[in-house]
């Protein structure tokens, strides 16, 4: 009865209401994005409210948002990968060249991009299921792994790829290029599955207490695997198409990546910890990082502040998720 009556008061009090609705990090970062447009559009009224940077925000908010999806289903099940970066620019390269300096058809090159970034996959999946070797030595091994590969591949760079590659990336619909669309492709499926599917659904219980999910019968190992060469997957498929949207194989592309990717995973509502994370929360964080970045450019801001702002956001979203679960245990 005590419980029910706190409940019941819990729920009918307008102030506690209110409070709950202010801690929910989805609410905060869209009232964030709109105040942050507001100020945006009425500094620079002639550049920041236009169809030309919208459709710039979101070219550029699509790469680092696919990769942010795979991120998702990895720290939900209570491990990360810092070797992103280096995945997105090694597929990238491998693309490239077997284009442009072997010659190879256009979908055989890609299905050989896609499957080298699936086998790196693997391999972060083996280490990390199988070894038990923590997911930040051995993603941080293979960061330096991929990268590598990827300079020794491409060296500065490999450009003017084919034509028929480069339409790939640059194709338009309604206004926005197919990276845009990809990503939100890539959001809606990923949505259905870790929200509605059974399979996928596994991995809050694995990051929630990964010995009860053992002991329920699910098979870890195996699921820890699958989660890392989907991470993989999504990586090279945003290398492969920013390759070609840009017409380039730039062998250092995905630099800097993983950063903003953990911090937008983590701000969306997603814990280091596992357990917790949905597609909705790191799409709004997406779309709050590319702002800021755009905004960065636009008011002539030294690029060098875009690390240290990044960086900034994502020690305060570890800092706040840290505060919460404190309140909440």
């Amino acid at each position: 009865m005590t419980t029910s009556s706190s409940t019941l008061g819990a729920t009918t009090n307008p102030l506690q209401a209110l409070r709950n609705i202010g801690f929910r990090r989805e609410v905060a970062l869209l009232v964030a994005i709109l105040v942050v447009v507001v100020i945006a559009s009425i500094a620079r009224p002639n550049t920041f409210p236009t169809l030309n940077n919208l459709q710039a925000v979101m070219r550029n908010l699509a790469f680092d948002g696919i990769m942010a999806v795979g991120m998702l289903l990895l720290m939900v099940s209570g491990v990360f990968d810092l070797s992103v970066g280096g995945m997105f620019s090694m597929a990238g390269v491998i693309v490239g060249s077997l284009l442009k300096v072997n010659g190879w058809p256009l979908e055989l090159a890609i299905s050989t991009g896609l499957l080298c970034a699936a086998l790196g996959g693997l391999l972060n999946g083996v280490i990390v299921a199988k070894v038990k070797v923590n997911a930040l030595i051995t993603t941080l091994g293979t960061m330096g792994i991929f990268r590598g590969i990827a300079i020794y591949i491409g060296g500065p760079g490999i450009n003017f790829l084919p034509d028929s590659f480069n339409a790939i990336g640059q194709s338009t619909f309604l206004g926005f290029q197919f990276g845009f669309w990809l990503f939100l492709f890539t959001v809606v499926l990923f949505y259905y599955l870790m929200s509605r599917t059974r399979f996928f659904r596994q991995y809050y219980y694995i990051g929630g207490n990964q010995k009860a999910a053992l002991l329920s019968g699910m098979n870890v190992e195996r699921l820890q695997i699958i989660a890392f060469v989907i991470s993989a997957l999504l990586a090279g498929l945003a290398g492969i198409v920013f390759a070609a949207r840009i017409e380039s194989s730039i062998s250092i592309a995905g630099d800097g990546a993983e950063l903003r990717v953990i911090t937008a995973v983590v701000l969306g509502g997603a814990s280091l910890t596992g357990g917790k994370g949905n597609v909705f929360g790191v799409l709004i964080a997406v779309i709050f990082i590319a702002l800021i970045r755009n905004i960065i450019i636009i008011f002539g801001i030294p690029s060098t502040l875009e690390q240290i702002t990044i960086g900034v956001v994502l020690i305060g979203a570890l800092a706040l998720d840290t505060v919460v679960n404190r309140r909440r245990g």
